[in-house]
């Protein structure tokens, strides 16, 4: 007689099955009507024949269904059984997978298990306006029509769509025009990858005038590859000569998705009067090459290698005492560095370090680097380290704290010493007021709630009763800060300072509105006296930019 599982354990004829997609179940029904007790039907499982697995490998599917085998098994064996091969799918990541029992004849002691495995049939991308159709498809290998889609697979290969900036893929599967397949959506929201900004602020250097102009713009689906370009130019619109930069960069993302390579170059034509009492006054280029790679990471943790060497030359001219000399310098510095982030749900937390090393061969020579910094070698290493974490607190409050530092093996030329001052280190004083071979800088700020996302809960439509179309106000948090910095000269002249220590305190704000005009304003007041800085003179801080 031919019986499926439910039949023999009801000893009736089984219902019809209704279809579902892999990984839902159907709504349960009203409970059946229990049938007369009665003993269990048994029978022996010698062998499984198993139907339509060309997906999962054998030895998986072994493992699965044998512990089911032997004398005196009964239909929930079989449906154990089914269960388990299921499951093997799924885990595998195959979850359009469904495993059967057809009605059979249990005496011949093998049961039947029947495999569905739904193929791709249709794969379209929907909504794309600045990116390529093909290129995304290309993107997902793991959807590609006629095959089984592997879920684990395409978790990486939409996570690697959405690393390009201005696109968001969203994969969307229902069940196929064809029977026994499933066709899918790739559903895109992009904007288009031209973008711009221009800031304004007064992060200025000593003897220099206080406000600086930045305009950048950058190009982000370059050949539709993916590739992207960065051109930006800042001056002391007072008096250009202070500070006058140009700087470009090219992003190319190669076809293994683990990889892409960074080209820059940096010319700036700048007056950087003082620096520690001595004025140097001349232009410098930098052109550099990086290939930064993308290393495996697990949920919350992700992790990036770089590494490349540099083309760095500066022309200089010293002053002392209204005499001077040229002292230019070339060097090929190679730098390797780690980036590592974790993401909880309460905390974020980025590590970075960085490895430095002259290659010497390439670079001027001995009294080259002597004239532009005693005893300075042209054999230099130094290591970074960079480390900065978020805390979320109750009440929406936060907690930020960082702390860099630099060690060095001797003597280093300016361009290559840590400073300390100014907005990113020690807020309060000039910009890189304070310069060192080794050095340590922390800082700490206690953020408030965000008060725009507050204000902005608080905004109607034109009606009065619903949210409005636009965002006003972003974010907007206020915040205490304290900084500090101590920096080590080695080998020091006899007239200058081998050690300097700055710190300050201070409040400020940082805001967003309007989706695309940010500020800050960091009031401080240090508390050490500096070349340029009086201790308790407060310094107020302003940078303001827009984005496009």
């Amino acid at each position: 007689m031919l019986l499926s599982a439910s039949a023999i354990v009801t000893g009736g004829v089984a219902p019809a099955q209704a279809e579902t997609v892999a990984g839902q179940q159907p709504p349960a029904g009203p409970a059946p009507a229990k049938p007369a007790a009665g003993p269990l039907q048994r029978f022996d499982i010698d062998d499984f024949a198993v139907q339509g697995a060309d997906k999962l490998a054998q030895v998986d599917l072994e493992e699965a269904i044998y512990p089911f085998l032997g004398p005196n098994r009964t239909a929930e064996d079989v449906e154990k059984a089914r269960a388990a091969l299921e499951k093997a799918y799924h885990d595998k990541g195959l979850q359009t997978v469904s495993v059967e029992v057809p009605p059979q004849n249990p005496s011949n002691k093998v049961v039947i298990l029947k495999v569905r495995e739904l193929k791709v049939g249709r794969l379209r991308v929907k909504n794309s306006r600045y990116f390529d159709t093909d290129k995304i498809k290309d993107g997902a290998p793991s959807l590609k029509e006629g095959t089984v889609p592997n879920f684990n697979d395409l978790t990486k290969d939409i996570y690697a769509l959405n690393q390009w900036p201005d696109r968001r893929v969203t994969p969307a599967l229902r069940a196929g025009v064809t029977p026994g397949t499933v066709d899918v959506d790739l559903n895109v929201e992009d904007k288009a990858p031209i973008h711009g900004s221009l800031e304004v602020n007064n992060r200025r250097s000593g003897d220099t005038t206080a406000t600086r102009a930045i305009a950048t713009a950058h190009y982000d689906n370059l050949w539709q590859l993916g590739h992207s370009l960065t051109v930006s130019y800042q001056v002391a619109p007072q008096r250009p000569k202070d500070t006058e930069v140009f700087s470009a960069s090219y992003l190319a993302r190669l076809p293994v998705d683990w990889l892409a390579l960074l080209a820059y170059a940096v010319k700036s034509n700048s007056d950087v009067a003082t620096v520690g009492g001595t004025n140097i006054v001349g232009p410098g280029q930098i052109v550099g090459t990086r290939a930064v790679m993308t290393l495996p990471g697990r949920d919350g943790f992700t992790q990036t290698l770089s590494a490349g060497v540099d083309y760095k030359h500066f022309f200089q001219l010293v002053s002392l005492n209204g005499g001077g000399f040229a002292s230019p310098v070339t060097y090929f510095p190679a730098v390797a560095s780690y980036t590592g982030t974790f993401q909880g749900e309460k905390f974020t937390t980025q590590f970075n370090a960085s490895l430095t090393s002259n290659l010497r061969p390439l670079s001027s020579d001995h009294q080259a680097f002597d004239n532009k910094r005693y005893a300075a070698s042209a054999s230099f290493t130094h290591v970074n380290v960079d480390v900065s974490h978020t805390q979320e607190l109750p009440e929406g409050y936060q907690l930020w704290g960082r702390l860099q530092g630099q060690k060095a093996d001797g003597p280093l030329v300016s361009s290559e010493q840590i400073s300390a001052g100014g907005l990113d280190t020690v807020r309060g004083y000039l910009e890189s007021e304070a310069l060192g071979d080794d050095g340590v800088i922390g800082n700490i700020e206690l953020r408030s709630p965000d008060i725009g996302a507050m204000l902005q809960k608080q905004l109607k439509d034109e009606t009065g009763q619903g949210a409005p179309r636009f965002t006003t106000f972003n974010e907007t948090r206020l915040f205490l800060f304290a900084d500090a910095g101590l920096v080590h000269v080695q080998h020091p002249l006899p007239d200058q300072t081998s050690q300097t220590g700055l710190w300050s305190y201070g409040v400020g704000s940082r805001f967003k509105v309007f989706s695309g005009f940010n500020g800050l304003f960091a009031l401080s007041v240090p508390m050490t006296n500096q070349t340029y800085t009086r201790a308790g003179n407060p310094r107020l801080n302003i940078r303001l930019w827009g984005e496009f």
